[in-house]
Parts: structure tokens; C-alpha cells; sequence
């Protein structure tokens, strides 16, 4: 702590204490409240440099360039403030991606190139990301393995799956998915990974591309078909229902139930709550893998019927799609 050494500091700040005084006086009389002058701290002299320290007693606050050195006494009554240093923001980069990875931290490695990949930072490498992300994901979200994005949790007597999911604002399909399990039963003390977090949903028309995200960090991307002529709506939409292996009701009139040669849509739908003269959109499974990658549904989004039956279990009802052009 800085502090001073010659009377001629301490008696500029008595003169200085002095004036202020005065100044608040003088405001009072102008009609300021008392309260508000008391608050109000005006610096006696500005700063001209970047060298200039800020020196205060109590709200006196003085900026001089001569009084630096320190003293002897009244070490309580006066400090130095130094100015500030500004922080420089660290840019997210593969560097940075890099030094997590060699230090063990997947999850801090995962999240920083969710940053990069999302927001196309690095456009050029958005192939090479992608593939690592899968890779890390492959630990983090599609295993066993313990992980931030879940917790570990033990069967007690009585459990039933649908009512752990319950429990955890999630599907028992993922459950059986990230755990490997062929049917819903379960053994006391047996130990579920349970996948936690907002799921959310980013649909890019122009790249045809359907991500999925857990607390806005990447999970997975696939390829989708999107509505012939700009069919497809954009904006931001909620889900209203999930079918497995759903009827399908033709715009054309005709329902087909699942399995019949007229049903496009595949093994899944995920539909949209219905806004102003929108109404009927989802995303759902195809008959035609060939389309994928092409606009050429009545509005819809289409997947492959692997890809749509993996999205189905990660989404709840509270999830937001998002479609973007």
C-alpha cells in the first residue's frame, strides 16, 4: 500500500478536504438534499496519464502525480488505488480444445468445440470438429461411462423405469439406450446412467442439417429433408406429441396406418404444437432415405428412420426446436 512522506502531500489533502467541504455547502444551498450530496464524490484533479494513481481518505478521492511515495504514518486513513487492468476475453480456439484433452477434461474439451462448431468459428474445420465431438460424445452422452451431462443413479425396491425418467424430466427409451438395456426390467442396486439437462433442437433449411443439443452443448448432428418450395417453416416451435410408428393422415384425404405403402412417415413423428396458420408440422422418419438431404416434403422434417428413433428419445415435451433457413 502506497502512502506518503512529506508534509506538503498531507497539507494538499487538508486544503483538498477543505474545498470539498465547501462545494457541498454551496450545493446544499442550491436545493440538493442532503442525502444525495453526501453520495456525490467529484475527483479534484483528473487523472492525465495512465500512470496516475487515485488516491482517497474516506471520500476524498485526488488524483496527483507527485504524491506516490510512501510514509511512515496514517497507514489506515490512506490507500492507493492502481488503475485497473482490463481482462482480455480468452478466445475459444483449438489451442485451447488441445490443453483440456491432454489434461483429461472431455467435458471441458466437449463444450469448447460445441462453442466452435455452433457458431462456426472455424468454417474450414467444421468437418474435422464435428468428428471429435462425436467421438467425445461417444464417452459422454452414448455410454455407461459417468459423465457431467448425467448422474448415476441406484435402483431401490420398487422402481419402475417410465417413473425414474419421470423423475429426471426424461424418456425411458434413453435410459435403455445409454445403458444397453433389452427390456425394462430392472434389479435393486443395479446403477442407470441418466442423461440430464434442456434439450433444444437448431433445423438449418439451407445446410439440411437437424443438431441436438443438451444445456446448449452439441450431442450429435444428422442429415434431414426439408418442404419442397420453402415449405418448411422457420422459427422457434414446441412439441406437442410423440408416435411410434404413427398413422399417416394425407393432405391428399386417406389414412394410412403404419407399415401401409402410402405411409411416408417412417418409424417416428415428433409433432409441432400448432400456431396461426400453421399447423401439422413435425418432424418424422421417411420410406424414401433418398430424400434426405433434398427439399421435397409437404413441409416437414424428414430423417432417417435410425436417426429419427435416436432424436425420439432424447425429446421431452418441453423441448424447443428451432428452425433457421
Amino acid at each position: 500500500m502506497k502512502i506518503f512522506r512529506n508534509s506538503l502531500a498531507l497539507i494538499f489533502i487538508s486544503v483538498s478536504f477543505l474545498f470539498v467541504l465547501s462545494d457541498r455547502d454551496a450545493a446544499s444551498n442550491d436545493g440538493m438534499s442532503g442525502k444525495n450530496v453526501g453520495r456525490q464524490e467529484m475527483p479534484l484533479l483528473l487523472a492525465k496519464n495512465d500512470e496516475d494513481i487515485v488516491v482517497y481518505k474516506k471520500d476524498i478521492i485526488i488524483h496527483f502525480d507527485k504524491l506516490r511515495a510512501e510514509s511512515q504514518g496514517d497507514t489506515e486513513e490512506f490507500k492507493t488505488v492502481g488503475k485497473p487492468e482490463e481482462r482480455k476475453q480468452e478466445t475459444l480456439n483449438l489451442d485451447i480444445v488441445d490443453k483440456y484433452l491432454k489434461e483429461g477434461k472431455r467435458y471441458e474439451a466437449r463444450n469448447a468445440l460445441s462453442d466452435i462448431f455452433i457458431n462456426k468459428r472455424m468454417p474450414e474445420k467444421q468437418n474435422e470438429i464435428k468428428k471429435l465431438l462425436d467421438e467425445l460424445n461417444e464417452e459422454l452422452i452414448f455410454s455407461h461411462s459417468p459423465s457431467p451431462d448425467a448422474t448415476i443413479y441406484t435402483v431401490q425396491p420398487g422402481d419402475v423405469l417410465a417413473r425414474i425418467a419421470k423423475q429426471f424430466n426424461t424418456n425411458y427409451e434413453l435410459i435403455m439406450r445409454i445403458n444397453g438395456k433389452a427390456t425394462t426390467r430392472l434389479n435393486i442396486g443395479e446403477k442407470l446412467k441418466i442423461v440430464t439437462g434442456k434439450t433444444k433442437i437448431l433445423a438449418s433449411k439451407s445446410d439440411f442439417t437437424l443438431t441436438l443439443l443438451i444445456n446448449d452443448h452439441y450431442v450429435k448432428q444428422y442429415r434431414i429433408g426439408t418442404g419442397k418450395n420453402d415449405k418448411t417453416p422457420a422459427g422457434t416451435f414446441e412439441v406437442k406429441n410423440k408416435m411410434k410408428e404413427p398413422a399417416w393422415f394425407s393432405p391428399n384425404g386417406g389414412v394410412f396406418p403404419y407399415g401401409h405403402p402410402e405411409n411416408i412417415l417412417g418409424t417416428r413423428w415428433i409433432g409441432f404444437k400448432d400456431k396461426p396458420d400453421l399447423y401439422g408440422y413435425g418432424i418424422h422418419g421417411t420410406t424414401q432415405p433418398e430424400s434426405i438431404g433434398t427439399a421435397s416434403s409437404n413441409g416437414c422434417i424428414r430423417m432417417l428412420n435410425s436417426d429419427v428413433e435416436e432424436l425420439y428419445d432424447f425429446m421431452t415435451l418441453d423441448t424447443e426446436i428451432i428452425i433457421q433457413r
